[in-house]
């Protein structure tokens, strides 16, 4: 008879963590969330007009000519200063490569 019980004795102990489980589960519900997500609002980011209103009314503070994205350069020119920055070469002026300066 002691084999018997110390058979069930898992099978008891598994069903009631089961049983104790689904009764805790169902007993768990959030009822503040159930209570917030009724809402009489059309989206629930809805509520505050005049802040939108003001972001969708400013300004942009970007320059206008920020937004053109082709630049119109001479590709010889960006080539030239390409090298000379590869190289920390200066740039030549025209008055016979002398510093701006007269050195």
């Amino acid at each position: 008879m002691g084999r018997v019980i110390r058979r069930q004795r898992p099978a008891v102990i598994i069903s009631s963590c089961l049983l104790s489980a689904a009764v805790g589960a169902g007993c768990s519900s959030d009822q503040v969330h159930e209570y917030r997500a009724q809402s009489d609002r059309v989206t629930a980011g809805a509520g505050d007009a005049m802040a939108s209103n003001r972001a969708v009314h400013t300004i942009d503070p970007w320059p206008y000519n920020s937004q053109k994205t082709q630049i119109d350069i001479d590709g010889k020119r960006v080539q030239t200063a390409v090298r000379r920055y590869e190289t920390n070469a200066k740039a030549k002026t025209p008055d016979n490569g002398r510093e701006p300066n007269g050195r």
